[in-house]
């Protein structure tokens, strides 16, 4: 399991909070039912500081998880635990004997602040999970809400817990690093990381247009980005009119000082690109990210791309590779092909590499059904969600990589 670093880190937190808020004493002995529900807010509690700290997409995480999608993943699954959580705690409260709840108006405060984090969680995570649905800049908005219930949730814990938390216990210790380091986290991403840390500044050099969908753009850079071909990067676009958000693009080639991402026009911000990018336009780049790993793989490769994601496979191609590669490329329509000519001439000229184009509105679409694949051979895969979800369910082998991060 590629990820297993990453797993232990959530199992070791988990288990931690678990273990200290079961073993720990309380100020006075409480109702069992309180009790648990002490237990399961720890729970909630732990989870959202994970929550926040995978969101900030540090390096060292994203090699824990082997990759921002995972990374991505178990930040989705942990919100969804941590909701739950968070409900049931809420309902637990309400079955522990009215003696056993706070007393003082200063816990009680505290108790009622509780219910609004818990409403104002329910609300906004509800809405963040219908992603497809919202506009880039609304769906990012919501997730900056969340700090709000996270402070009044923090606050909650500290106040109408039984447990004196501010003493240098165990449990102590373990509360105040987490919900520090899940608030800085969460700060730190509304506020800081899109204006400090953006380590590589440059401009728009080249601009190309491939087909009536496709553009390729042509970054000149201020000091070099050292990238391995199959890994993508976050661009930010400072010109008027188009969202200055980052987003995250596979790198298609270039040699460092000069990049080349291809981008297809399929939502707001990337059709903002194709129709009204300019030369000279002032960019800056985070990364680079990603464990697709061409070299790491055995000498006999299997390629399957569908749509634009053929780009990581033309940024390996260009180093000049001595593996055996069968690519096979799927796409909708001749209209929706890119960098055809390109590997066309270099199937005809490396006889290593061998090319198949698949046109899904004539022919049906590939499936592993249809190839002979031999022993020790590695599969990668990158393009539409859907095609990925098909070959990583029937991939007949372990040796297999994969790259789809999105945004949300």
């Amino acid at each position: 399991m590629k990820a297993y670093r990453g797993l232990l880190l959530i199992i070791l937190a988990m288990g931690s909070s678990a273990c200290l808020w079961y073993f720990a004493t309380p100020l006075t002995p409480i109702h069992p039912l309180n009790k648990l529900a002490h237990i399961i807010g720890g729970l909630a509690i732990t989870g959202l500081f994970l929550v926040f700290l995978f969101s900030t997409r540090m390096k060292i995480l994203e090699r824990w998880f082997h990759g921002l999608e995972r990374l991505n993943f178990y930040h989705k699954v942990l919100a969804m635990f941590s909701l739950a959580f968070i409900i049931i705690h809420g309902q637990l409260q309400k079955m522990v004997p009215d003696e056993d709840l706070p007393q003082t108006s200063f816990r009680e405060w505290a108790k009622e602040l509780g219910e609004f984090a818990q409403y104002g969680f329910i609300i906004l995570i509800a809405l963040a999970f219908l992603a497809k649905f919202l506009k880039y800049e609304h769906w990012r908005w919501l997730h900056r809400l969340l700090l709000l219930p996270y402070t009044l949730g923090i606050y909650h814990t500290y106040f109408s817990s039984e447990y004196d938390l501010l003493q240098p216990s165990a449990l102590g210790i373990f509360t105040a690093l987490t919900t520090t380091i899940g608030f800085m986290s969460a700060l730190y991403m509304m506020t800081m990381y899109q204006d400090m840390f953006f380590p590589y500044n440059g401009t728009i050099s080249n601009i190309q247009k491939l087909n009536a969908h496709v553009i390729e753009l042509e970054l000149t850079l201020t000091k070099k980005l050292h990238y391995r071909p199959g890994q993508f990067l976050f661009l930010k676009i400072f010109q008027e009119g188009i969202e200055k958000a980052p987003h995250p693009f596979s790198i298609s080639g270039g040699d460092g000082v000069t990049i080349r991402v291809t981008i297809k026009a399929v939502g707001d911000f990337t059709k903002q690109v194709y129709n009204e990018i300019q030369v000279d336009t002032p960019v800056a780049i985070d990364g680079p990210f990603g464990h697709f790993d061409f070299a790491k793989g055995a000498n006999q490769q299997l390629w399957i791309a569908g749509g634009i994601g053929i780009t990581p496979f033309i940024a390996y191609l260009q180093t000049k590779p001595t593996k055996k590669i069968d690519l096979y490329y799927s796409f909708h329509g001749v209209d929706n092909i890119v960098y055809k000519d390109f590997l066309l001439d270099y199937a005809q000229s490396n006889e290593q590499f061998t090319v198949t184009f698949i046109d899904t509105s004539q022919v049906d679409r590939l499936s592993f059904v249809q190839l002979t694949i031999p022993a020790h051979t590695s599969i990668y895969l990158c393009g539409p969600e859907k095609m990925m979800k098909h070959f990583k369910s029937s991939a007949p082998t372990s040796h297999i990589e994969w790259e789809a991060f999105k945004l949300r």
